[in-house]
C-alpha cells in the first residue's frame, strides 16, 4: 500500500524521519515525566535532563536531516512558489525549528540545574523551567502530527468553481501513477476546460495556473476550467511526491 502512494526512493527517508520523531516526542515525554516526579531526587532529575541530551537531540537531528531529505526527494523544491510551501510543510519545518531553539534552552538551563545541584546548591527550579520548556515543545510536535497526516490546506489553491461561461477550448487529461497523458499539447489563448479522469489506483490531483481540482479517487473525474494567457504553462499533480516522480509536464497556449 505504502508503495502504491508514494514513487519509489522515498519510503526509507520517510522512514527515517518517522524514527527521529518518534525518538524526539518519547524522550520530551519521559524527560518532563522524571522531572515532575523527582521530587528533589538528583538521580530522577539527571535521568530526564539526560533523556534529553542523550536521545531527544539526535532523535532530532535525524529527524531533521530526512526531513529535509524526503522534501527534496519529493521534489517540492522544483515546483512553483505557490505550491512549494503548503500550510502542513510550513508547520512541519516551523514547530521542528522553533523547537529547536526552545530545545536548546531547555538543555543549556538542565545542565546548569544538574550541575548545581550536583554541587549541592542551588533548586531545582531551573529543572522544572526545563520541563515545562518540553512540555510546550511536546504540544507543538503533537500539531505537526496532525499537520503532516491530516494535510490542512491540502493544495494551497482553493479547488476552481464550475465553469461559469462556454469554453471552446477543451482537454482532456488522463492520470495514472505517475503520469498525465494529455488529450493536447497546445490550446488556443482563453478559458480552458480540463476534464481530468484518474485511471490510476491512488487519488491524484491537476494545478495549473494557480488553480486545481480537489483530490480525484481512482475511477473518478473532475472539471477545471481556467483563463490561461499565451506562454507556457506548467501543471502538476500536488499530491507530495507524485510530481517528481513524473506527473508534471508544460501546456503550449497560442
Amino acid at each position: 500500500m505504502v508503495a502504491a502512494i508514494r514513487a519509489s526512493g522515498q519510503d526509507f527517508p520517510l522512514l527515517l524521519h518517522i524514527v527521529g520523531a518518534t525518538l524526539v516526542f518519547g524522550a520530551l515525554l519521559a524527560s518532563a515525566s522524571c522531572i515532575a516526579l523527582a521530587r528533589g531526587q538528583v538521580r530522577l532529575l539527571r535521568v530526564g535532563y539526560f533523556s534529553l541530551l542523550l536521545v531527544a537531540l539526535p532523535g532530532w537531528i535525524l529527524m531533521r536531516l530526512s526531513g529535509e531529505w524526503i522534501y527534496r526527494k519529493q521534489g517540492w523544491d522544483d515546483l512553483p512558489d505557490a505550491l512549494s510551501d503548503p500550510s502542513w510543510l510550513r508547520i512541519g519545518f516551523g514547530v521542528a525549528d522553533w523547537g529547536a531553539v526552545l530545545f536548546v534552552l531547555a538543555l543549556v538551563l538542565g545542565g546548569i540545574a544538574v550541575r548545581r545541584l550536583r554541587r549541592g546548591q542551588g533548586t531545582p527550579r531551573l529543572l522544572q523551567a526545563t520541563m515545562g520548556l518540553a512540555l510546550v515543545i511536546a504540544v507543538g510536535y503533537v500539531v505537526a502530527v496532525w499537520a503532516m497526516t491530516g494535510k490542512p490546506n491540502y493544495v494551497d489553491a482553493a479547488p476552481a468553481a464550475a465553469a461559469v461561461q462556454a469554453s471552446t477550448n477543451a482537454v482532456r487529461v488522463t492520470a495514472s501513477e505517475f503520469r498525465f497523458q494529455l488529450s493536447r499539447s497546445s490550446v488556443p489563448e482563453g478559458a480552458t476546460t480540463f476534464t481530468v479522469v484518474n485511471r490510476g489506483k491512488v487519488a491524484h490531483n491537476f494545478w495549473i495556473d494557480g488553480k486545481s481540482t480537489p483530490q480525484v479517487s481512482p475511477g473518478s473525474r473532475a472539471e477545471l476550467t481556467v483563463e490561461l494567457t499565451a506562454g507556457k504553462h506548467l501543471y502538476v499533480c500536488t499530491v507530495p511526491g507524485h510530481a517528481n516522480a513524473g506527473m508534471k509536464g508544460t501546456l503550449t497556449v497560442r
